[in-house]
């Protein structure tokens, strides 16, 4: 588990890395473009941009055209990393509070209870009982599946919220609201 912890980690920084060369790059277009907008409105609506200097238009007109997703969708993969080993180790503590407390079922009881018949499996009938003890015991895993899809589906609807609540409007509106 750590050495996949490392590896992801460092996977993890090589595509920060990566974005922040994309970004470099885009941040320069997107300053050849406001540059040019700027122009523009300066010549065609000088009445829109009236009251904002050129500074707060570039971080207007930055706001509004640098793409938002990759980063938070990096940011969504580096949750899911380093939301590994705390959900692991939450649902382990939960299990062992469970067993603590006497609230998890015996898995060789229950076997005994309901697959095996008079020394067979009633499923699988050239298995031997210890069989369905060890299938009792490999049905936990699911536990520890659906811990971490809840805990990777918290994380999406985290960064999705906040994808959603920070989304600027279009360059008019921004301009106009950073006016009052």
């Amino acid at each position: 588990m750590v050495w996949f912890l490392v590896g992801a980690v460092i996977v993890a920084a090589a595509i920060a890395g990566l974005y922040w060369r994309w970004s470099k790059r885009i941040n320069a277009q997107i300053a050849e473009g406001g540059a040019l907008e700027w122009e523009r409105l300066k010549q065609n609506e000088p009445a829109l941009i009236e009251g904002v200097d050129r500074a707060k238009f570039d971080a207007i007109y930055h706001r509004v055209h640098f793409p938002r997703f990759p980063k938070y969708a990096l940011a969504a993969v580096a949750g899911f990393v380093l939301a590994l080993p705390v959900t692991f180790s939450l649902l382990f503590a939960v299990l062992w509070i469970a067993e603590k407390l006497n609230l998890t079922p015996d898995a060789k009881q229950i076997a005994n209870h309901y697959l095996v018949d008079n020394g067979h499996m009633r499923l699988i009938h050239d298995a031997t009982p210890d069989v369905a003890y060890y299938y009792l015991q490999d049905l936990g895993g699911f536990y520890y599946f659906f811990g971490v899809l809840l805990a990777w589906l918290a994380i999406v609807a985290f960064v999705m919220r906040r994808f959603h609540q920070r989304r600027p409007g279009h360059l008019r509106e921004e301009i106009i609201r950073a006016r009052k």
